[in-house]
């Protein structure tokens, strides 16, 4: 969708999804719009013809029993009013709460599509965050097009049919509201278009810096949510100058408007007061349109001033989610990996969004089928932004990466696993803890409890009541485990996936040397035919890997056996060196 589209498209484009989303919802909403819109008109109607009546009842013109009448159509019609005001308002948030979850579907699955390395890219980011900020918005910008159209030009339109069977003139009163409270409406529009993009990245900062502040451990450790709170403060201090700049614009736009329309009202009901003492309107026509003069008036100022005023002030937000949620990328459907293949890097080079340095540089190398392959390095050598490009959730900034033949990015990631040194604790129990990596089929309990001993989850009344069943984290009442044994249900997750490929980035930082020497030998014996790569700061794991590749400032400086580089007394020689010191 093209961005700065205005109010109109913009709702035009929204009202088409939610009919495409909630159409039996949609249609209900606009045919108690509508009825509302008529019920305002016929308490006009049966008002007028209440006091008309009263007034022929005096004059002995009718009977009571006409007058009785007359009232209690008035009070059928003022209590029609009144349910249908009701009705259409509670089905409007109704309808907005499905919407809601429609909208968030939406995102969510935009958000899938997304690349990876868009996650590293603030621009993106705020992308999103205008996204999620616009969807909140999106349902009530749309019902304000349909609400004008439904509701509030139903009741101007009758209105303005029965003001001119009465008088004319009278019907230009309508006029005489509309065009000040129009004008007043451009002006706005011009001024908040800019203002959500604008305020985005910094309502994002301010968010981030909140949570900051509210965090219970490391924030109130050091002492430093004071430091945090600034920041926020800050932050919602500047944020707060652009708004007070466009509201500020909006309400002096709104008084000058509104002063031209109160002139208007008053030269009005002036009229009306001539006419009657003219007796060219009956006292019941007087008394009705007295009511609905001040009611159009009111309603005029509601629909221009605060309901399209709204909606002009969001329309952007509203414009950013549908924006994003049309943005979506072409996928491939992909072939499935057969682990019968090389992985072929061909002068691959990589850098993150707006950073000028590559992370990675003239890398070629082969991992051959079956092969497990080590890669070593000091911290930011680039180790973890390899292991994200062979996964495929970085692509190449330049070269490319092939599975046999084929290009990295057309094959799918359906037989691939890994296992992150930041891996997630899903609360959840034990079972799903695992069982997540590999949904498409049932749980198998045996084949569960086989991995978790193969990685070391011990199962202990105090630990682990309820064996696989157990729930993990306090936050549902569960069992709290340690850092090492959370890393051990993440190893677990990632070997019980079917695989023919895993990548091991740092899957035992937080487990002892020992364990850590076990859980290498169990690896072998499980990717024993299978393509692994694995990552670790401690060498004395990778005497395990048929290959091993050193990496240092993003290029590859050795690479050979573990044997093949002691030899060549270089980088990895050295570190090798020095940790077997912390050892001795």
């Amino acid at each position: 969708m093209k961005k700065g589209s205005g109010f109109l498209y913009t709702s035009i484009q929204g009202i088409r999804f939610i009919l495409h989303t909630e159409t039996g919802m949609l249609l209900l909403h606009l045919l108690f719009t509508f009825l509302h819109g008529i019920s305002w008109t016929l308490q006009v109607v049966f008002t007028q013809r209440f006091f008309d009546s009263v007034q022929s009842l005096v004059e002995r013109n009718v009977s009571l029993t006409s007058s009785m009448i007359a009232l209690w159509c008035m009070i059928a019609a003022y209590a029609f009013c009144q349910v249908m005001n009701g009705v259409d308002n509670c089905h409007a948030r109704i309808l907005s709460l499905a919407v809601a979850k429609q909208t968030n579907l939406n995102i969510y699955r935009r958000v899938d599509q997304m690349d990876c390395i868009e996650f590293e890219d603030a621009k993106r980011l705020d992308y999103i965050n205008q996204a999620i900020h616009g969807a909140e918005d999106l349902v009530w910008v749309c019902l304000t097009l349909l609400d004008t159209i439904f509701f509030y030009t139903t009741y101007f339109v009758f209105m303005g049919i029965y003001l001119y069977t009465l008088k004319p003139v009278l019907s230009i009163s309508i006029l005489a509201i509309f065009l000040p409270c129009l004008i007043s409406n451009f002006i706005k529009i011009r001024t908040f278009h800019d203002l959500e993009t604008v305020s985005a990245p910094i309502r994002r900062e301010c968010d981030y810096y909140e949570s900051c502040a509210a965090d219970v451990r490391e924030t109130r450790l050091w002492g430093v949510n004071d430091y945090f709170k600034q920041r926020f403060y800050s932050c919602l201090k500047t944020l707060n100058r652009f708004l007070m700049r466009a509201q500020l614009k909006k309400s002096v736009v709104n008084l000058l408007m509104d002063s031209i329309t109160v002139i208007g009202y008053g030269v009005i009901l002036f009229m009306i007061f001539v006419f009657v003492l003219r007796q060219e309107i009956t006292v019941g026509a007087f008394a009705a349109v007295l009511a609905s003069i001040g009611r159009l008036f009111s309603f005029m100022s509601e629909v221009i001033s605060e309901r399209i005023g709204w909606a002009s002030e969001h329309v952007a937000a509203a414009e950013n989610f549908m924006s994003f949620v049309a943005d979506h990328n072409d996928q491939s459907s992909g072939q499935v990996f057969c682990g019968q293949a090389d992985i072929t890097l061909q002068g691959v080079e990589f850098k993150y969004p707006q950073s000028e340095k590559f992370a990675l540089k003239n890398l070629d190398f082969t991992i051959r089928k079956g092969q497990t392959l080590a890669i070593v390095g000091e911290n930011g050598s680039g180790k973890t932004t390899l292991c994200r490009l062979l996964l495929g959730l970085y692509t190449p900034t330049k070269g490319q990466i092939l599975i046999g033949d084929i290009p990295a990015r057309d094959v799918s990631d359906e037989n691939w696993s890994a296992i992150y040194q930041d891996y997630c604790r899903y609360k959840m129990t034990l079972k799903n803890n695992i069982a997540i990596s590999n949904t498409q089929q049932s749980a198998d309990d045996a084949k569960i409890e086989e991995i978790c001993e193969k990685a070391g989850i011990v199962f202990n009344h105090e630990t682990l009541p309820n064996g696989i069943e157990t729930m993990l984290g306090r936050e549902f009442d569960g069992a709290e485990l340690s850092g090492g044994q959370w890393q051990r249900v993440a190893i677990a997750r990632g070997i019980y996936r079917p695989y023919d490929f895993i990548v091991l980035d740092e899957p035992t930082s937080v487990i002892d040397p020992l364990e850590e020497t076990r859980l290498y030998q169990e690896f072998i014996k499980i990717c024993e035919g299978k393509t692994a790569v694995v990552v670790t700061h401690r060498l004395s794991s990778v005497k395990i890997a048929d290959c091993i590749i050193v990496m240092k400032d993003g290029m590859i400086a050795e690479h050979g056996t573990h044997a093949e580089l002691m030899e060549k007394n270089g980088e990895y020689k050295r570190m090798y060196d020095m940790q077997s010191r912390w050892y001795v």
